[in-house]
């Protein structure tokens, strides 16, 4: 009778066990969805505080599209463009980091891939590019790398009269 009685407290142990492995597999599901939506909010508000700053200040705007650009910049033109590309750079680095752990969805990083690749269109930020890239993860860098590379196979086709699109890239004028 006893040994009846221990073989029954046993599977009511055991199940007790199961029971709490379930439920620590579903908190864990739904932390890594609350993680995930975390990142998405983070992200959108980091974007628009980065685009607040181009609103507000129209000739930040000028000074990244001025004709001549990096070498036309005063040093406290320079300054004010590195700290405004430095706020958006370290912004797609977090999110590119989050994106290779799975924490930020591959849909959200579409679309911000597309802004990083846009961004990259300018050579006066991919000269920036160049000098400040010491200061990012070499995954990070290794990728806005190849962007980069492409970009200036676009520019440099496009300035020997050939085609001025190519695939998965936005289209250059020359």
């Amino acid at each position: 009778m006893l040994d009846t009685i221990a073989t029954i407290a046993n599977i009511f142990a055991s199940a007790a066990v199961v029971l709490t492995l379930v439920f620590i597999g579903m908190q864990l599901k739904q932390n890594a969805e609350l993680t995930r939506m975390a990142a998405a909010q983070t992200s959108a508000q980091l974007l628009s505080t980065n685009l607040g700053r181009i609103i507000e200040s129209p000739d930040l705007a000028e000074l990244i599209t001025k004709d001549g650009a990096p070498e036309s910049w005063t040093r406290a033109e320079r300054l004010r463009v590195s700290n405004f590309l430095s706020a958006s750079f370290r912004h797609y680095e977090v999110l590119h980091t989050h994106r290779r752990f799975g924490v930020f969805e591959d849909e959200l990083w579409g679309g911000t891939e597309a802004r990083l690749r846009d961004s990259l269109d300018s050579p006066a930020i991919r000269d920036w590019w160049q000098d400040s890239k010491p200061f990012y993860a070499k995954s990070f860098v290794a990728y806005v790398d190849e962007i980069a590379a492409e970009w200036d196979a676009i520019q440099a086709i496009a300035g020997m009269g050939g085609a001025k699109r190519v695939e998965g890239m936005p289209a250059q004028d020359a």
